[in-house]
C-alpha cells in the first residue's frame, strides 16, 4: 500500500511542476488562473493522500475547506478577468485620451443626446490630474 501513496506524491509532484510553470510563463491571465486551479487541486490531492496513509479523518474539513476557496477564488478571479476587455486593461496616454473625448464630443453633436444609466457598452475614461485634485480638496474646505 505504500507504493500507490508514493506514486500517487510522485504523480501530484509532477502535476504541481508543470501547474507552477503554466502560471509562470502564462502566456495570458486565463492561464495563470487554470495553473492556480491546477495547484489548488494538487494541494488537496497531496492532503487527501496524506490523511489517507496516516489514516487522519480530522483533515477532511481542511479538505472541504480548501475545495470551497478554491472555487470562489477561482469565480470572482474569472469573473473580473472576464469583465474588462483587452482595450480597457491598459492605461491610456493623455493623446490617446484627447482622442478619445474628441471622438465622442464629435459624435454627440450629431446624435441624440439619449443616455441609458444602464449602458456599459463603452470604457469608462476617468482623467484626474494633480491640479484637479487640490482644486477639489480647496472646494471641499471652503463649504
Amino acid at each position: 500500500m505504500t507504493a500507490v501513496y508514493v506514486i500517487a506524491l510522485a504523480i501530484l509532484l509532477a502535476a504541481s511542476v508543470m501547474a507552477l510553470a503554466r502560471i509562470e510563463r502564462g502566456p495570458s491571465m486565463f492561464d495563470r488562473i487554470l495553473g492556480v486551479d491546477v495547484m489548488t487541486a494538487v494541494i488537496i490531492g497531496a492532503i487527501s493522500v496524506v490523511a489517507a496513509a496516516t489514516r487522519r479523518s480530522d483533515l477532511v474539513p481542511v479538505l472541504v475547506v480548501l475545495a470551497i476557496v478554491g472555487f470562489i477564488g477561482s469565480v470572482a478571479i474569472a469573473r473580473f478577468a472576464a469583465a474588462e476587455s483587452a482595450d480597457e486593461k491598459r492605461i491610456l496616454t493623455k493623446e490617446e485620451l484627447k482622442q478619445i473625448l474628441a471622438e465622442r464630443e464629435a459624435q454627440g453633436d450629431d446624435a441624440p443626446a439619449v443616455h441609458d444609466a444602464d449602458d456599459e457598452s463603452g470604457p469608462v475614461i476617468v482623467s484626474v490630474d494633480a491640479d484637479d485634485e487640490a482644486d477639489a480638496d480647496e472646494e471641499g474646505e471652503s463649504r
